[in-house]
């Protein structure tokens, strides 16, 4: 069900971003709401050439934000879509696909990368390491970091694979996720807080100072 309801809004996509070049102009646009320099910017509503109805954010005298486009169809229905835009371009139901929210001093950096998935087999793969962990001293190895605790606050997750053998690093995988997430990943007392968005696999390094 998620893997056709990305099809559509990939199909919206591909269809609103077109379809300016794939009608005719039939009358001239109506434009209600805050400007700035003459141009709309702010928010607003607009009643475009071809008689679609879009409500929300301008910035720039483009459509730019959260809003709601009214629109007809290619055989002439009424249809609705919601999310974001930039520059006039229709982006998809979230304004960016993951973001980093926060994370406490001793995280030094956090690196995201993503791969194409098809929902259920979605999963997240955290990986975390420091300068030192690893290695030995008189003392003997000196911990790596680790995971102590994954909060959920939105999503969820049906399976968690610790990897803790690597020499420098603990990896943790979170099978199954049910995307957005909204998660805090805790390693003792520091954090990072994500928000993650699109249903794909996601990679999350994490560094942390000794």
């Amino acid at each position: 069900m998620k893997t056709v309801r990305c099809l559509l809004v990939l199909f919206a996509i591909i269809i609103l971003n077109n379809q300016s070049n794939a009608q005719a102009p039939t009358q001239a646009p109506k434009y209600q709401g805050e400007l700035k320099a003459g141009l709309p910017d702010g928010h607003g509503q607009l009643i475009d050439s071809i008689g679609n109805l879009f409500e929300g954010n301008f910035k720039k005298g483009k459509k730019d934000g959260y809003g709601v486009l009214h629109y007809k169809t290619s055989s002439g229905k009424d249809s609705l879509i919601t999310g974001y835009w930039k520059k006039d371009l229709y982006l998809g139901q979230y304004e960016y696909p993951y973001k980093l929210i926060t994370k406490t001093y001793m995280v030094s950096n956090v690196q995201i990368t993503t791969e194409p998935a098809s929902p259920p087999n979605t999963t997240i793969e955290l990986s975390m390491e420091s300068v030192s962990g690893g290695a030995f001293n008189v003392h003997g190895e000196i911990p790596k970091p680790s995971l102590t605790e994954a909060i959920f606050q939105r999503g969820s997750y049906q399976l968690m694979l610790p990897v803790t053998n690597q020499q420098k690093r603990n990896t943790y995988i979170f099978q199954n996720v049910i995307f957005p997430a909204h998660v805090i990943f805790k390693l003792g007392a520091e954090e990072i807080q994500l928000e993650l968005n699109q249903a794909m696999n996601y990679k999350i390094f994490v560094n942390t100072r000794d």
